[in-house]
């Protein structure tokens, strides 16, 4: 298959060096802008991950072309932080992520939905070659297998119990906190629902799009702040970010001069949508993702037994489907287009 991936994530990078590759893969590889000369990418990034899949005639000089644009773009050094896979590799690494086997929490769900996302926008905007939607519909569908096959993180600790957990040191769990959501993501949305179960109601949503903004606040019945008031967030307690704004929408140049309570920020986001120096002032307290993901590391332990079977899942059917790709393109002649389901 003449797929490859560059990619930089939770285990070899600092929270720092991946918001920089974040930033310049958004900038030079955001679908509509995903296809130069004879390269295609496709984009996957998240809170814990950056990676571009490619493919081309010589994956070699795809793969030198990538890396050199992003020595253009970030001028910290990173090439012994990112790794890269071709072919089978590529295939067996899209697997296990999209299984969530390679995720900070691992056996996460969130991965599998936000993968299938990265998917659909490239194939909305950009014509893709077989090679690369056979290697992500393929993944999906080994993620989706082992999710079905394997109670893989079932009745476990998840990110919305980390950040519950983190209000709940901070607040005691005081039902008067006042929470402000920053930004409508699907884990947004599943950690406002689990707050809500714990009877935590006094919730306000604070979107980019309003028509999001409403649809959410009539299903969990919370409050709504304009987005044009987000240098409002100093007058609620606790606020949680999860957007894919490229640059921070919170700095110290937002911050009164005065305000009483103890804040409490958690930041889900990289790019990171709180400026970090914010976390220097007494009366804030600053959690980035890495900080909340340490609070899980727990559940790894716990599942081992589970993960190895779920290895094993992931691994045979890999192999199964390149192999059965390849023989198929012994037959039939490379052709773009949507490739087969």
């Amino acid at each position: 298959m003449r797929v490859g991936v560059v990619g930089i994530n939770h285990k070899l990078a600092d929270l720092n060096l991946r918001e920089l590759l974040a930033q310049a893969c958004q900038r030079c590889f955001m679908t509509g802008s995903s296809t130069q000369d004879e390269h295609t990418f496709v984009l996957l990034t998240t809170c814990n991950r950056t990676e571009v899949y490619f493919t081309s005639h010589e994956l070699a000089a795809t793969h030198s072309y990538l890396l050199q644009i992003l020595r253009q773009e970030v001028e910290d050094e990173f090439d012994q932080k990112v790794y890269s896979y071709f072919g089978y590799d590529c295939f067996l690494h899209l697997a296990r992520v999209t299984a969530g086997l390679d995720s900070a929490i691992v056996a996460e769900t969130e991965i599998q939905g936000q993968v299938k996302t990265a998917y659909e926008k490239a194939v909305n905007c950009i014509s893709l070659p077989g090679e690369l939607h056979y290697l992500f519909q393929k993944a999906l569908k080994i993620g989706k297998q082992v999710r079905t096959d394997l109670p893989l993180g079932r009745g476990m600790p998840d990110l919305e119990h980390a950040v519950y957990q983190a209000g709940k040191h901070f607040f005691k769990m005081s039902k008067q906190a006042k929470i402000l959501f920053v930004g409508a993501s699907d884990i947004n949305c599943k950690i406002l629902a689990f707050l809500k179960s714990k009877s935590l109601n006094n919730i306000t949503i604070c979107n980019r799009s309003a028509p999001r903004s409403h649809a959410i606040a009539a299903k969990y019945e919370t409050q709504i702040l304009e987005w044009q008031h987000l240098a409002d967030w100093y007058y609620y307690d606790w606020i949680i970010f999860g957007t894919k704004a490229p640059h921070h929408l919170i700095s110290p140049s937002n911050l009164p001069n005065h305000f009483l309570n103890q804040k409490l920020l958690i930041d889900l986001s990289v790019p990171r949508n709180v400026d970090p120096q914010l976390g220097r002032n007494p009366r804030l307290t600053l959690l980035n993702i890495d900080q909340i993901n340490r609070i899980l590391r727990v559940r790894k332990q716990q599942m081992s037994h589970m993960l190895v079977l779920a290895e094993d899942i992931v691994e045979c059917n890999a192999r199964q489907y390149v192999d059965l790709f390849c023989n198929k393109q012994r037959v039939l002649p490379p052709q773009k287009g949507r490739g087969p389901s």
